[in-house]
């Protein structure tokens, strides 16, 4: 099973850096988005990330 790394880089406009370390395959996304999609060739899958922010969570068990 391939593991992905999702990381917030540091800095003052952080973006999503998404990737593949069985593959070396990485992607960075710039600052902004909220949901970004990264495909790895070597997978032949494709990984949707979507970010919260904590004020706006929810418990996805409680959706209707």
């Amino acid at each position: 099973m391939t593991l992905y790394e999702i990381e917030r880089p540091d800095g003052p406009e952080r973006g999503i850096r998404v990737s593949c370390p069985d593959h070396g395959e990485t992607e960075e996304f710039q600052p902004g988005y909220q949901r970004v999609a990264f495909y790895c060739s070597g997978c032949g899958i494709e990984v949707e990330v979507r970010l919260h922010d904590t004020h706006d969570w929810r418990d996805w068990g409680e959706r209707c």
